[in-house]
């Protein structure tokens, strides 16, 4: 006997966003995989502002989450904060914080 497929599995991103079920975090991002055609999450392991904010630029576009790690940025400030923001708002994706030492005792 095949397992039963899961509802979701055969609803399409856009029709999954508009549920009102959803937290609207989820809505969102079904939304931006559904317009850049794309479920693309990109992590940003580099350890300078100015690096992370030319790979923002230049990948923003295309993907739709770029996981950063402020732990390991050398140079981590309010100016790489508000820079990721501008170009996140712009380019339409989702930042995600991976805390890479915050789970360490």
């Amino acid at each position: 006997m095949a397992p039963k497929q899961h509802h979701t599995s055969s609803t399409s991103f856009p029709v999954r966003a508009e549920s009102e079920s959803l937290p609207a975090l989820t809505s969102y991002l079904l939304s931006l995989i559904s317009i850049k055609h794309s479920n693309l999450c990109v992590s940003a392991d580099v350890h300078s502002t100015s690096i992370l904010l030319k790979l923002a630029e230049e990948i923003g576009d295309s993907i739709c989450v770029l996981k950063t790690h402020a732990d390991i940025i050398d140079d981590f400030s309010d100016r790489t904060i508000k820079g990721l923001q501008e170009i996140a708002k712009r380019k339409n994706f989702l930042i995600f914080e991976d805390r890479k030492l915050g789970d360490i005792g």
